[in-house]
């Protein structure tokens, strides 16, 4: 087994940054220690919709056009979170769905209520190749509250979303 660190991988520092931006989208929104072959489309769903939240509020997410709507406050059209989880997940959405605590989806758009909170970030700083897997390392951090975060190691494929070289993440865990 050898590990790679930044240049010797061919991943420059741009290259890891770009890795930690992309392990950043599932640590910011509370997905953490999982593999993909075990999660539910709801769970899927999930991590689409905080996603956009997070990253595209402006241009995904709008207010229920119904006063006092029962099933939150904001939605979001189910095509922006079918295309989040296509992206970072290389999967479908067979059924779209979410749990009743966290909100509702109506057969078009998600209902949920925003939220606030501490947002974690990943910063990789070593990866690894095996075969068509990349192996991210790192730890992650919180930008408001800088003190030591825990190491994660995250597995990735390579491949091509809308023409642009990025990669499907496989599994990531998180070590406290």
């Amino acid at each position: 087994m050898m590990i790679f660190i930044g240049a010797a991988f061919g991943a420059s520092s741009s290259e890891l940054k770009r890795m930690s931006t992309f392990v950043s989208n599932f640590t910011e929104t509370g997905m953490m220690n999982f593999h993909v072959d075990n999660l539910s489309d709801s769970e899927l769903a999930h991590f689409g919709i905080w996603h956009n939240y997070i990253n595209n509020f402006k241009a995904r997410v709008r207010r229920c056009p119904n006063k006092n709507c029962p099933y939150g406050s904001l939605i979001i059209d189910k095509s922006y979170v079918a295309e989040s989880v296509r992206k970072y997940f290389n999967r479908e959405i067979h059924h779209h769905s979410v749990s009743d605590s966290y909100g509702h989806y109506d057969g078009k758009v998600y209902h949920f209520e925003g939220a606030s909170g501490e947002r974690i970030l990943a910063r990789v700083y070593e990866a690894e190749k095996r075969g068509n897997i990349i192996i991210m390392r790192g730890e992650t951090y919180d930008p408001e509250h800088p003190i030591e975060g825990s190491t994660f190691t995250a597995r990735a494929k390579p491949y091509k979303y809308n023409g642009k070289n990025t990669w499907a993440i496989v599994s990531l865990v998180v070590d406290d």
